[in-house]
């Protein structure tokens, strides 16, 4: 009697070349489970309101499924100077679908889509974005982000906070053609010093090139009004009010500012950052996308020239998770 032994598997069988590109850096980045109670989640949060708006009398007394009397400051400022009130129950009725078709079809003009979009909660706008794919969301950007002059920023900084250096790369970024230059420091008393060292070499460059010292708000607001800088865009903004406070802020003090930099003609823009919520334990369930999305409404509401997402300091929070650089959508819709 003969007994039949199991086969064995054979052994994976790997190449040299395999094991020195698995070993690589860029591939041993791995994604970290969702957590969508903490709002680990990039853009599709279970916790993340449904669209919804209702108008009283001029009056938004509905936003995403909450009532104005349980609004947090965010609702209140979002409700009462980012949205269009006469067209928003027209605008939010439109299907998700036609919307996002109305961004990527070259039959749709700019204006066609701003009168749809002025009136767009955030819950909505969130809803059309998870109908799109990258591509798609450049198509929409290049439509809508109208510009007379294209131009670019650089950054002209030193390790050492050395002025003489900075002045030199500052003369050197503006003869290429750069419009804006940027400096950052890791000595707050040396920053008058960088400023001016910035602001004499980009004019040696080239005339009217715009520069900033990116420090802690009160000293770069300081810098402008004494005409050291020309513009400012480290003015920190948050999808939450816990987050907020923590800051000892609201969405009017940061109006506020605003209006205190356009006082004195210095161009300013706040800075988001996804994940900023994620990192100080406040984004109250909701995902990275959406509280992006209330931040750029408060920036539109506040009358700000311009968003940044200054992800630098917590851009591993949504690349660590699924779907947080890049996506395919839960396609629903047909472009064509």
């Amino acid at each position: 009697m003969t007994t039949t032994q199991p086969r064995r598997s054979p052994e994976p069988r790997h190449s040299l070349r395999t094991d020195v590109l698995e070993a690589r850096p860029v591939n041993l980045d791995g994604f970290v489970e969702e957590w969508p109670e903490k709002g680990l989640v990039a853009m599709e949060s279970a916790y993340d309101p449904a669209p919804s708006v209702r108008v009283e009398d001029g009056l938004i007394v509905e936003l995403d499924g909450r009532q104005r009397a349980d609004f947090d400051f965010m609702d209140t400022f979002i409700a009462d100077h980012a949205i269009d009130v006469s067209s928003a129950e027209e605008s939010n009725a439109l299907p998700s679908a036609e919307i996002a078709r109305m961004l990527i079809d070259p039959r749709a003009s700019r204006d066609d889509v701003l009168a749809v979009t002025r009136g767009l909660t955030p819950a909505k706008v969130l809803d059309v974005l998870k109908l799109m794919n990258v591509v798609e969301i450049m198509q929409g950007m290049q439509k809508m982000r109208a510009r007379r002059t294209p131009a670019n920023q650089a950054h002209s900084t030193s390790a050492r906070d050395n002025p003489v250096q900075v002045a030199a790369d500052a003369a050197e970024g503006a003869l290429r053609g750069f419009a804006e230059l940027e400096t950052t420091l890791g000595v707050l008393r040396y920053a008058p010093l960088v400023a001016i060292a910035l602001q004499v070499g980009a004019q040696v460059g080239r005339g009217g090139v715009l520069t900033q010292c990116a420090l802690e708000e009160a000293t770069e607001l300081e810098l402008g009004m004494r005409g050291i800088t020309a513009y400012a865009e480290t003015i920190s903004i948050y999808g939450t009010e816990s987050v907020f406070i923590d800051g000892d802020d609201t969405p009017w003090s940061k109006a506020f500012l605003a209006s205190a930099y356009a006082s004195r003609g210095i161009k300013m823009r706040f800075t988001s950052g996804t994940g900023s919520e994620v990192q100080m334990g406040n984004a109250e369930g909701k995902s990275m996308l959406y509280l992006e999305i209330r931040c750029i409404l408060m920036a539109k509401g506040a009358g700000v020239q311009g968003l940044q997402n200054g992800s630098i300091s917590c851009i591993g929070v949504p690349g660590a998770v699924p779907g947080g650089c890049a996506r395919w959508p839960r396609r629903t819709w047909s472009p064509a």
